[in-house]
């Protein structure tokens, strides 16, 4: 029986912390350590990425990949385009620098996905800290009565009580149209990539999970 995938999507050069997924954490490159939590679970984990010290690495720790283009503009549309071959309906992925979330937190989410199959799109989020009101690395988010993301901001507003994490889940024939679908402004200008998917009237169905420390976006997350 073929295991479930979870992608991993991963560039080297991140701008605010350059080759973060390939740091050593307590002696484990970050990347490696989210593959591991995967396999945890019973699922397998696929990289993707079109950066070669990536694929290098994938390999290196045997490691399933996917080659994809070199320049994306988000992780979402990273994945959409290696996915034609996969036979699944629910297209799972996971942010590289989600150090923190742990194989519960990943469990927890997919039976989730799994009891909610009328949906369309899920993400994970979390309540908010009174620390990460100030801080714009962190995506704050509004949720109605259904569960459903409303907004998304980076500056805090009253009402956005939630973080997101970064772990989605999507049917296949949403996230396969996902270049497609009409540019967000708001996406480019605040580089939160949820937001194509709200100004294209995608719904997305979100599950809060308390107490998730934030993703690593710079080397000062290490030290938190």
């Amino acid at each position: 029986m073929k295991k479930e995938k979870i992608y991993i999507p991963a560039r080297y050069k991140s701008k605010r912390f350059p080759g973060k997924l390939l740091k050593n954490i307590n002696g484990i490159p970050m990347l490696l350590s989210i593959a591991k939590k995967v396999e945890k679970i019973g699922f397998l984990p696929i990289i993707v990425t079109g950066d070669k010290i990536i694929i290098n690495f994938a390999k290196k720790n045997k490691i399933s990949y996917l080659k994809s283009k070199s320049k994306h503009i988000s992780g979402m549309s990273r994945v959409s385009e290696v996915i034609k071959k996969n036979n699944s309906q629910i297209i799972y992925i996971l942010f590289g620098d989600e150090l923190f979330l742990s194989e519960k937190h990943i469990k927890k989410f997919v039976e989730y996905v799994k009891r909610k199959k009328k949906n369309n799109c899920w993400h994970l989020l979390t309540k908010i800290k009174e620390i990460d009101k100030n801080d714009l690395n962190v995506v704050k988010c509004a949720v109605n009565q259904k569960n459903e993301i409303i907004d998304f901001s980076r500056k805090y507003k009253k009402k956005y009580n939630y973080k997101c994490v970064g772990l989605f889940a999507f049917k296949k024939d949403v996230l396969s149209k996902y270049d497609k679908l009409n540019k967000s402004k708001k996406e480019l200008i605040m580089k939160v990539e949820q937001f194509k998917l709200l100004e294209n009237n995608i719904k997305i169905n979100s599950l809060s999970i308390d107490h998730i420390q934030n993703s690593i976006n710079s080397k000062k997350d290490l030290e938190a």
